[in-house]
């Protein structure tokens, strides 16, 4: 499944691509991830939650991430399964920031480039509605993310007296993934899907 995007955060790229080294502050913007300690090897065992009502299925795995600072781009590796029918995936995530020209303060633009493998029960998935749940997953996860900035921009506005600034509010974790939210925006797509083949709404 391939995948392709583009959003916008506060603050210049410069600064942007060091928080998104914060690995585990970026976790908290992520809905549904659960990040645990890094490992030796420099990999971040974790997983993501899906909420069905009162029951929550994890899928567990790893991820690695590499940044170039100099030329604003990053990578993510992640490998992740629910014992549920075989439920896998593979995934590689791309992006590169720049400079947002249409906004009046500091901003960037983070494009996003991701190819993953879904396996057992989320290849279906995939084909029926996953770049729509791509994108709620990216619109929220950006959400998240701009507020999460916006914390520091305000930090760092000069106080009207000598004082240290203090350190921004520690982030609250992303709720779980709500799979009635899921399911609905793939019923949306599969609807357009049937609506494209027929010809309606052309």
């Amino acid at each position: 499944m391939h995948f392709e995007g583009e959003f916008s955060v506060p603050g210049k790229p410069a600064d942007v691509i060091r928080r998104f080294a914060d690995v585990p502050r970026m976790a908290t913007c992520m809905p549904g991830a659960v990040l645990d300690v890094q490992n030796e090897d420099g990999s971040w065992p974790g997983g993501m939650v899906v909420s069905f009502g009162p029951k929550k299925i994890k899928f567990s795995g790893k991820a690695t991430v590499d940044f170039d600072f100099d030329n604003l781009t990053g990578t993510v590796h992640g490998r992740g399964a629910a014992d549920m029918r075989a439920a896998r995936i593979g995934v590689k995530v791309s992006f590169a920031l720049r400079d947002d020209p249409a906004s009046a303060t500091p901003a960037t633009i983070v494009k996003v480039v991701s190819d993953a493998e879904l396996g057992g029960v989320l290849a279906d998935f995939a084909r029926t509605g996953g770049i729509a749940v791509a994108n709620m997953i990216m619109a929220d996860f950006a959400k998240r993310a701009a507020a999460e900035f916006s914390k520091d921009e305000v930090v760092a506005e000069p106080e009207p007296e000598a004082v240290a600034p203090s350190p921004p509010p520690a982030a609250e974790p992303a709720p779980a993934l709500s799979a009635g939210s899921l399911i609905w925006v793939v019923i949306k797509a599969y609807l357009a899907r049937i609506g494209r083949m027929f010809g309606i709404g052309r």
